[in-house]
Parts: structure tokens; sequence; C-alpha cells
């Protein structure tokens, strides 16, 4: 094959790309050589898929491109330099540790796995271009194949040659990341990516355990479970190099794996993708037409077109490129989830109940490394950063003894959850308690401007084990001159026991310029320790959330550090009733009882009454 692009000029950009990055100027003239020249395009496809995989055989991961476009999509809290340095430092350890642990997976996700870094340059970036130009023929509006019936007996395809079809490519973002299990986002995916998270196309995403929920902005919604590895190619259609998902969507969207490419129309399918060796498809709603996927020099070719309650297993007989294709007709994939909500019935009971409650921010703190987001379980997309002087030692827990913060460390979530305090709220944390007594933040969220001048305001709300050994509640109005309002109870800190402590803000509707009213309260168990009345400021601007410590204020970075042990801290924007809090405070108070109860929760949302409203 000829090559028809400037090589002495194309190369040395890729090879840039594929080993450090491109400036402004590099990646504008990238831009100049592929547009319109399917050559170049697949060099540069094969280049990315290149840097993905030296990423991972290297154990320093693979990185986003350096596209001054405004492609990345990592954000970053505040924190000190010298700890981001740190962070820098034990990357490279954390990495070698997920690649240690894929080598042990099970049986099958070893199979689909054994080729995990293959010839990349060859093997991945072919296929990957090949789903691409199957893409392209697509958009050139093939007709929905004729239907034939499954026949029991297997059955063979020939492959026939062809000139490669050409690739379209697309600089843009075609979808999200809307959801992550425990597993996925605390060592699951080789690099740390986030809930809301940008994909672009032919950015390669590699899970070794866990699930991701991936929606298309142009309407489909994928759960893939690792391990797996897949890259977005256009608007409506996904590469799968391996792994298991379950695809749906209202317009037709596309398919692809090494062996087969799936055209569905207004479908529910279910994928079990193992490479080069098989795939397998089973249809649960919708049409779903399948052809082989072209190779380099293979034209794709029509295979069956699939109904409801039908499935098919394709396997490679000989050579890939010059053998045969053997079809057997199969059932309903074993254990593929079909819809997020089989991913949420495998957590434990305990995070399935607060779940039901709709909280607007939940993180469970059972798995803490300081090089990883630490999951917002609710998806709303309030993941958080550990700060501070976290140890490189990730934190694991299988028995629910929760996370340990050594008064020097704190995790600040992306953005603040926007509580509406016209509607109310609440703080439910499980805590456990060392040193002191000091003030040591559980939950906050506030700022003070002016500090320690006659005309400092206070905003926000903080959670607290005080310093006079007690539990405590703060809050402020916002008016020039005052100080924090103070709800202090008598129930003494027990620094044996884990407690639950919750608090809640339940507006009275008493109207106050700039201000609304409400009744505060402490429950410590599931029982009421201390009520009072504060006026809260609805004045709002951007001051961070964070867990186990409080706020920036002038003179002080952070202050009030939390020492012993967190977990399942969520945040509601309603007040939750207090014969809901006993039951969650029952369900958990054991961190040794086991957490993974299948028994199911009623998933309800469960709301302050009007007459507690106006207390």
């Amino acid at each position: 094959m000829s090559i028809d692009f400037p090589n002495d000029e194309l190369e040395p950009l890729l090879e840039h790309l594929t080993l450090a990055g491109l400036d402004a100027a590099e990646w504008q003239r990238l831009r100049e050589l592929l547009a319109s020249n399917p050559a170049a395009q697949r060099r540069y496809l094969e280049a990315i898929h290149l840097r993905e995989g030296l990423g991972y055989l290297t154990s320093n991961g693979p990185q986003a491109p350096n596209d001054p476009t405004g492609a990345t999509t990592a954000s970053s809290s505040s924190t000190d330099i010298a700890e981001t340095a740190r962070e820098v430092d034990a990357d490279s350890s954390r990495r070698a540790s997920t690649s240690r642990q894929s080598s042990s997976m099970s049986d099958r996700a070893h199979r689909s796995s054994r080729h995990w870094i293959p010839t990349w340059a060859a093997a991945a970036g072919v296929a990957f271009v090949a789903g691409a130009a199957a893409v392209a023929l697509f958009q050139q509006g093939w007709a929905p194949l004729m239907a034939g019936r499954n026949d029991q007996a297997p059955s063979t395809v020939d492959l026939v040659t062809a000139s490669p079809a050409p690739v379209l490519l697309a600089d843009t973002k075609l979808g999200k990341i809307s959801g992550m299990s425990l597993e996925a986002s605390s060592d699951g995916l080789l690099r740390s990516m986030h809930v809301g998270q940008e994909l672009r196309c032919g950015e390669v995403v590699q899970l070794s355990a866990g699930f991701i929920r991936i929606e298309l902005h142009a309407g489909t919604s994928l759960v893939i479970e690792g391990p797996a590895e897949f890259s977005l190619m256009a608007e409506q259609s996904v590469f799968v190099r391996s792994g298991r998902l379950t695809a749906r969507g209202d317009q037709p969207f596309h398919v692809q794996t090494p062996v087969i490419t799936a055209e569905c129309m207004n479908a529910r399918v279910s994928f079990d993708a193992a490479e080069d060796d098989s795939a397998s498809v089973y249809v649960h709603d919708g049409v779903v037409t399948l052809l082989t996927t072209p190779q380099e020099e293979a034209v794709s070719e029509k295979l069956k077109t699939l109904h409801p309650g039908q499935g098919l297993r394709v396997e490679p007989t000989g050579r890939r490129r010059h053998g045969k294709l053997t079809l057997t007709a199969s059932g309903p994939l074993h254990g593929v989830v079909q819809d997020w909500s089989d991913v949420e019935d495998k957590l434990g009971g305990y995070q399935r109940l607060v779940l039901g409650d709709r909280p607007l921010a939940y993180w469970p703190l059972d798995r803490v490394d300081r090089n990883r987001r630490v999951l917002d379980l609710s998806q709303n997309g309030f993941d958080g950063k550990p700060v501070g002087n976290w140890p490189a030692k990730p934190h694991r827990s299988s028995d629910g003894e929760g996370v340990y913060f050594n008064g020097e460390s704190y995790i600040e979530p992306d953005k603040k959850p926007p509580l509406n305090l016209l509607t109310g709220f609440t703080v439910e944390s499980w805590a456990k308690v060392e040193g002191g007594p000091e003030f040591q933040s559980i939950f906050t969220s506030r700022w003070v401007l002016r500090s320690h001048e006659p005309d400092c305001q206070m905003y926000g709300f903080t959670l607290y084990a005080g310093d006079q050994d007690c539990w405590e509640f703060w809050s402020g109005n916002g008016r020039k001159g005052d100080l924090w309002q103070k709800l202090i109870s008598t129930t003494r800190v027990d620094r044996t026991e884990w407690a639950h402590v919750v608090a809640t803000f339940a507006p009275t509707g008493r109207p106050l310029p700039g201000e609304v009213e409400g009744i505060v309260r402490i429950f410590v168990n599931g029982e009421e320790i201390a009520s009072g009345i504060h006026q809260l400021s609805l004045t709002d601007f951007e001051w961070p959330a964070r867990i186990g410590a409080a706020e920036y204020v002038p003179r002080y970075l952070t202050s009030w550090l939390f020492r012993g042990r967190l977990r399942d801290i969520a945040v509601y924007d309603y007040p939750l009733e207090a014969n809901r809090i006993r039951e969650h405070h029952d369900s958990g108070k054991s961190p040794t009882l086991p957490r993974t109860s299948s028994a199911p929760v009623p998933r309800q949302w469960h709301v302050a009454s009007r007459e507690g409203a106006r207390i």
C-alpha cells in the first residue's frame, strides 16, 4: 500500500505525541496532515493506542494527550505544591500494584486479557481503525439486513478481501462517565477517573475490575464490566476490544469488537468480547444486524439479523484474515448486568439503605488512595480528592472499619453539594474519634470573611466533635459582626466506640431578609440529643466542602482536622425524619456485621412531614 502523506513530517509528530505530547502549533499541523487523508488518519489512531499501551507496559500509566483545545478532564482541588509532588512520586507504585492485581484474575478474565499488551501498532490500531471504517460505511446509509432465524448447528462465513474504507475522525467529546462502582473507582481503572468526566473520540479506557456506566451525548447508555478495554468512536458508536457490557438506546447505535460489528436499532443488547478469540451477543429488545468487523484489506460482511430472545456466538477458525468464522446460536449471556440497578443491588445492605433515601452525595469511605478520586456513590458527581499527608499505602476496608484520618489529612469534593436551605438538609456520618478533646470537623461547608475583625461574617455550617468533649453543630447567619451560632449537646464523645452522628436543619417558614430560620437538631446513635433555632444566611458562593477538616480562612489554610476513623458520610437536601435516622443507625451500628445483604431495600424518598417543617 502506498504512503500518500508527508512521512518525513508526520512520523516525527506521531513519535513526539506517543512519547511526550504536542504543543498548540504541533497539534494544528497534525490536524492539517490528517484532514481527508485516510492513510495518515490510520497512523494517528495507531499512535494513540500505542501511547496507551506503552503507558500500561511501563507501569507509568497513560496520560490524556496534551491537547491545547481544552480536552483535559481531570479537575484539581486546592492543595499544597509539596503534596502534589508527593502524589506524583507515589503514582508509579500504585500502577505497578494495579498491574500485579490484573494478573490474578479469574479464568475468564485471564482469557480475555491474555493479549492485554498486544503489538499495539499492528493489532489494536488496525482493529480500531477497521471499526471506525465500519462506522463510515454505516453512515453512508446501509439499510437493515434481512432477518434470519438461528440454526442450532454452527455455520461458517468466508471473509472477503477489499481495500480499507475511509476513516472518520472527530476531535470532540462523545460521552461522559455517569457511574462507577467502588472497585472501579478505587483501583479498577488504569488511571484515576471520576463521575462526570468527559471521554474523547479514540480515548482508550482500561478497566481491570468493577463496573462503569457511560452515557453517549447522542443518547446511548453503556454498562461495562471489567476486565474491559473500550473506546468511543463516533456519536453513536463504541469499540470494545474486550469485556462484557449491555448497551441500550432509542436511536441507531453501533457496538464493534475485533470479530463482529453490531448495528442496533432501538435496542437493548448484551455483549461479551474476548479480543480476537470470540464475541457473543444477545438481544433483549429491538433489532440487531451483525456483520464481520472489517480488518486491514478486508471488508465487512453481513452475518445475521437478530430479534429479541436471539443470541449468537462468533469464533474465528484458522488465521483471522484468511480463515472463516464459526457461528453458533446461543441464549442469554450469564452474569452480564443489564441495568445500573443490577450494580447497586451488589452493594451492602446499609449502602443500599442510604441510596434508597436519595442523598445528594454519599461517600462510603471504605477505599481511599491519595492518588485516586474518592467516589460519591450517589453518582451525582461529587467525587472527592484526598488532600494532605495521606500514607502511601491505600486505605482498604472490607469489614466496615472506615478510613483512618491522621489529623494531617482530609477529603475535599471537586465541587460542594448545592444545598437549598429553604428546603432544609441533613448531614450523616459514622465516626470513631481519637485524640482531644479538641475541635475535630466531621463535615464542613462554610466560609469566614474578615476573620478576627469586628465586621467579620460567618457562612455555612460544621458538624464537630468539640473541644468540650461533646458533639456540636455550628452555623453562620452572615450578619456583620455576628459570630457562629452554636448548638452544643451534653452527650459526651465516646472514643472507644463508633457513633452515628447526624445533624438536620428544617426551615420553620419564618421570613427573614436574606436568611432562613429553622430548627437544628443533633442525633447520636438514633436519639435526638440537642435542638435549637438558628438563622442561616442565604448568601452562597463557591466555598469548599470538606470531610475531616474545616475551611480556608485568613491566617489559616486548614483547621480543625479530624483524628480517628470516618465512614459513610452522606449529605441530603432535605431533613431526614427521626424514625428514618434510627433505621440507619440500627442497620449500620456494627461495622463488623455483614454489609453485603442481598435483601431488597425499598427505594423511597423520605422527607420531613409538613407538621415537622412548621416546628
